[in-house]
């Protein structure tokens, strides 16, 4: 297996598991319990991690040279 192929079973493998365990959150502690209810609370408290959230975004998004160019 290459390691391309396992960085997408990776991460298939995280988004399936985070998903499931929003879902499982809001079914037992409401809407308050999920993933994004907390995110927006902590936001109001330390706004670094809304610019953090941007940054990753643009550090995971960002267009990268094809291989065939960095040889």
């Amino acid at each position: 297996m290459t390691a391309k192929k396992m960085t997408a079973i990776f991460i298939g493998v995280c988004v399936v598991v985070i998903g499931a365990y929003d879902v499982y959150a809001i079914l037992v502690g409401g809407k308050e319990a999920s993933i994004s209810w907390t995110l927006v609370e902590w936001s109001y408290d330390y706004p670094s991690i809304p610019f953090l959230s941007g940054f990753l975004c643009g550090h995971l998004f960002w267009r990268m040279k094809d291989p065939k160019d960095t040889k």
